[in-house]
């Protein structure tokens, strides 16, 4: 991670939408393993709300750290 606190960038996008279609990925597949259940809107809505989520806290999580990964700290230097 590069970015500075309070700044995004391009890198930290694509890993939050990585992350979001995987755990949207893996949470449906589980689901539909696990309860048989066919794609519909009633099953896909939770699997997107997961992915969106994972998003969302993933680039909420690199919004607050600096550069070196510290948590509400200035870029040191």
């Amino acid at each position: 991670m590069k970015s500075k606190l309070f700044t995004l960038d391009w890198r930290d996008l694509i890993n939050g939408l990585f992350v979001a279609i995987l755990t949207a990925l893996l949470t449906g597949v589980i689901d539909i393993l696990g309860n048989g259940a066919v794609f519909d809107w009633v099953h896909i809505k939770p699997v997107l709300i997961a992915g969106l989520s994972a998003a969302c806290a993933y680039l909420l999580k690199s919004l607050s750290t600096n550069s070196r990964n510290q948590l509400f700290t200035k870029e040191p230097g």
